[in-house]
C-alpha cells in the first residue's frame, strides 16, 4: 500500500512509564512504541529519553515516572488506534500525544540520554 506523504503529520509523544520497570522490558516497551509509530507507513523521528523524574502529584501509588518522549510522523487516521492500544498497558502510567507545528525543531534540544534496542 503507498502512503501519500502530504497526508502525514507530525506528532509528540510523551510518555511516562511505571519507574521500576526492569531495563529489559523497558527497551521492549520501547520497541513496540516504536513498531505501533512506524506503521502503516509512519516514521520515527527522534526520541528523547528523560529518564526518572518527579510528578507534580501521585498516579497509581507512584511519584516517579520514567520519561520518554517521540517525535514521528503518522496518518492522523493511525492515531486513535493508537490511543486505544497504549491505554491497554499496565506498563505506562500517563502519555500524551499532541500535532507537532514547529517540525524544524524536532532534534535540536538538548538530548538527555539514547536508548539502544
Amino acid at each position: 500500500m503507498a502512503v501519500d506523504k502530504k497526508k502525514m503529520r507530525t506528532y509528540e509523544f510523551m510518555v511516562a512509564l511505571k519507574p521500576l520497570l526492569p531495563d529489559d522490558l523497558r527497551k521492549s516497551v520501547h520497541k513496540e512504541f516504536t513498531e505501533m509509530m512506524s506503521k502503516d507507513g509512519g516514521e520515527v523521528l527522534d526520541v528523547d529519553v528523560w529518564g526518572k523524574r518527579y510528578l507534580s502529584y501521585k498516579i497509581q501509588g507512584h511519584n516517579e515516572g520514567y520519561y520518554i518522549v517521540y517525535n514521528f510522523e503518522n496518518l492522523p487516521s493511525n492515531i486513535n488506534e493508537m490511543k486505544r492500544l497504549l491505554q491497554l498497558r499496565q506498563e505506562i502510567l500517563r502519555f500524551m500525544i499532541i500535532e507537532v507545528d514547529n517540525i524544524e525543531k524536532i532534534g535540536k534540544g538538548i538530548k538527555k540520554k539514547e536508548i539502544e534496542v
